[in-house]
C-alpha cells in the first residue's frame, strides 16, 4: 500500500482559484455529496441556534411559547451574527474531511491565507467605505428622506457591550460569508468542467464550466439570491447584493484568494453594525440584516445602490492595481520538471 494513499489532495497545479477543487481526489460525486454534508451541517446548527436562543430567553425569565420568547437586543445582535460565523468550522469540515482536500485551498492559489495581502485589502477598503459613508451622510436628507441615522443611542450600557460584540463577531461573520460564497461556490462549481485531454473535456458543457465567468456568476449571486427568496419585495437591497457579489467574486478569481473580498466586506460590516448600534436599532438586526451588512449605509434605496456601486468599483481598481503592482498570484505554480 502506497504511504500516500489517504492524503489529502494538495494544488493542482496551474490552475486558477476557482479550479483549485478540480484535484486528484475529485470525483464526479464529490459535489453531490458536498452539498449534502453542508445541508446537513447548516440543519443542526439551526437546530443549536435555536436552542440556545430558547436556553438564554428562559434564562432572561422570558416565557417559552413563541410568541412570549424574547431576549436582550445585545444577545439577538450576537445571535444574529453566529450562525453566520459558526458556517466557517463547516465550511472547513467540508473542505478536508468531504473533499479531502487541504483547507488552504480554499484560500487562495498558494495554498493557505496570505495574511500581509489581506492587511493590504482591509486598509484599501477603509478608503471607499469611509468616502461612501461621509457621501451618505451629505446626501441622505436631499434623496433618500427617512434612511439616515436616527441620533439615539439606546443607552450607554447596551452600545458599549454591543461595540464588544460586534468587533469580536463581525470579522468572523464576513469571513464566513465570503469563504462559502466566492470561496466553496465557487470552488464547486468551477470543479465541475473537466480538463482538456479528460473525457468531455472538450465539450461545450465542460469548457462552460471550467470558465471563470460561470464561476463569478454563481458565487457572486448566491447570497442576493437567499436574499431575494425571503425579502421577494426588496429591489434595491437585492441589487445592491448583486453589485458587491459579482464585484467580490471577480476580485476572488483576479487575485487568486478570497482576502480582498473578506477585506472590504468587514470593513463594510463594521461600519454598518457599529452605525446600527449607535443609532438604537440593534432589534432590527436579523439574518436580512447580517447578509446585507456588507453594503453601504442607505440600503434599499436607489442611493444605496450608486452608493455600492461606487464603492465596489473603486475598491476593486484599487484592489487590482495593488494586485498587479505587488505580483500577486493567480494561478497555482506548476512543478518544476
Amino acid at each position: 500500500m502506497r504511504t500516500n494513499e489517504f492524503a489529502s489532495a494538495g494544488l493542482p497545479e496551474g490552475e486558477p482559484y476557482h479550479r483549485l477543487g478540480r484535484n486528484s481526489r475529485f470525483r464526479w460525486w464529490t459535489p453531490l455529496l458536498t452539498l449534502l454534508v453542508f445541508g446537513i451541517l447548516l440543519v443542526f446548527l439551526w437546530i443549536g441556534i435555536v436552542l440556545a436562543i430558547t436556553i438564554v430567553a428562559v434564562i432572561g425569565g422570558s416565557g417559552l411559547a413563541p410568541d412570549a420568547m424574547s431576549v436582550g437586543e445585545v444577545a439577538g445582535l450576537a445571535f444574529g451574527l453566529a450562525p453566520t460565523a459558526l458556517l466557517i468550522p463547516i465550511v472547513l469540515f467540508v473542505v478536508r474531511v468531504v473533499q479531502w482536500r487541504r483547507v488552504g485551498t480554499l484560500m487562495s492559489v498558494e495554498g493557505r491565507l496570505r495574511w500581509s495581502w489581506l492587511l493590504r485589502c482591509t486598509a484599501a477598503a477603509v478608503v471607499p467605505v469611509g468616502v461612501c459613508l461621509i457621501a451618505f451622510l451629505f446626501l441622505v436628507d436631499r434623496l433618500a428622506p427617512g434612511s439616515g441615522p436616527v441620533g439615539e443611542t439606546g443607552g450607554a450600557e447596551v452600545f458599549a457591550a454591543a461595540v464588544v460584540v460586534i468587533v469580536l463577531l463581525v470579522p468572523f461573520q464576513a469571513a464566513a460569508e465570503e469563504l462559502t460564497a466566492r470561496g466553496l461556490m465557487m470552488q464547486l462549481v468551477g470543479s465541475l468542467g473537466a480538463r482538456p485531454g479528460e473525457p468531455r473535456g472538450g465539450g461545450a458543457a465542460s469548457r462552460v464550466l471550467r470558465s471563470p465567468g460561470t464561476a463569478v456568476l454563481a458565487g457572486g449571486t448566491l447570497v442576493p439570491v437567499l436574499y431575494a427568496a425571503t425579502h421577494p419585495d426588496d429591489l434595491w437591497v437585492t441589487s445592491s447584493l448583486t453589485v458587491m457579489g459579482l464585484g467580490m467574486a471577480w476580485l476572488t478569481w483576479r487575485t487568486g484568494g478570497v482576502e480582498a473580498a473578506i477585506g472590504l466586506h468587514v470593513v463594510s460590516s463594521l461600519v454598518q453594525f457599529l452605525l446600527t448600534a449607535y443609532e438604537g436599532r440593534l432589534s432590527e438586526v436579523g439574518t436580512g440584516a447580517v447578509l446585507g451588512a456588507g453594503l453601504p449605509s442607505g440600503g434599499g434605496t436607489p442611493l444605496g445602490l450608486a452608493l455600492t456601486v461606487a464603492q465596489v468599483g473603486a475598491y476593486v481598481l484599487g484592489v487590482t492595481w495593488l494586485a498587479g503592482r505587488g505580483g500577486v498570484r493567480r494561478a497555482s505554480a506548476r512543478a518544476r520538471r
